[in-house]
């Protein structure tokens, strides 16, 4: 199962969604260093924006996507957890 592809909320910002179907899990918005060169700020998301935490630095939108994980204290199917990849994959 392939997580949902993030939501373009508008030119430099992304919502990524994953354990719940309303609230994003995380949020990517692109900067432009000195160099020129893209970057993307991959922000824990939180109601209260004091809880809001840069987690990562990415060189693209896809890199900074595949580091927000499903929540694994969420038993669900078979695995009893959610389809993040194995550690030793």
């Amino acid at each position: 199962m392939n997580p949902p592809r993030p939501i373009r909320y508008d030119q430099d910002t992304w919502l990524v969604m994953r354990d719940d179907e309303v609230l994003p899990k995380a949020v990517i918005k692109r900067f432009v260093d000195r160099r020129g060169a893209d970057q993307y700020l991959l922000i824990r998301w939180d109601l209260d924006p004091k809880k809001r935490v840069l987690m990562a630095v990415c060189d693209s939108l896809e890199r900074a996507d595949t580091l927000v994980l499903y929540d694994n204290r969420k038993p669900s199917g078979y695995w009893k957890g959610p389809p993040n990849p194995h550690p030793a994959q």
